[in-house]
């Protein structure tokens, strides 16, 4: 903020001008916000720094006289550090909290998706003829051997080899077109 404005801004805050407040809230809320949260890892940590923060601001008003943005990142530093040593373990459980949600909320998206990818490669599994998709499911969910595979079905190991590569050669294309996925081979 050039220094004539700030001057300005803080001769309205200190004749307490709400919209000067307000304005100087929503200039400062979010990088205040992002402070915090680097340091808290809880995002209901970091509201209380900013709240506490723009408290102070407006209950400390008469006595700022330069650097605005100075005063409020000061004050949320102090504030963080006091959270920090003074309730250690409710700051260390907020965090363990944070995590553990961001693993759930993934966990959630990773099941979610791989359902779907489930879906798309049954859908692509049903588009191939019946032998190839025996041995294509046989080889890859029951893990059998080409050689277990030609003695189960009567048929030859090439026919099993030649069979799963096409199959195995669609489904990877079939992937790709419908869900995105880049197989190597």
């Amino acid at each position: 903020m050039p220094e004539k404005e700030e001057n300005f801004t803080i001769q309205q805050l200190r004749l307490g001008d709400e919209k000067t407040y307000e304005e100087l809230y929503h200039i400062y809320h979010k990088r205040l916000y992002s402070y915090a949260f680097k340091y808290l890892k809880s995002r209901e940590l970091a509201e209380d720094t900013v709240h506490d923060t723009f408290l102070k601001l407006w209950e400390h008003r008469q006595k700022i006289s330069t650097n605005i943005k100075g005063f409020l990142f000061t004050t949320a530093r102090n504030h963080i550090l006091n959270l920090i040593r003074n309730n250690k373990r409710q700051v260390i459980k907020h965090i363990q909290i944070e995590q553990q949600r961001a693993k759930s909320s993934n966990k959630t998206e990773d099941l979610i998706l791989y359902s779907e990818y489930q879906k798309i490669l049954s859908a692509g599994l049903e588009q191939l003829p019946q032998g190839k998709r025996d041995i294509f499911k046989l080889k890859t969910v029951q893990g059998l051997t080409n050689s277990e595979i030609a003695d189960q079905l009567n048929i030859t190991i090439h026919t099993v080899k030649s069979q799963y590569y096409d199959a195995s050669k669609f489904i990877k294309s079939y992937l790709q077109e419908h869900a995105g996925i880049k197989m190597k081979g």
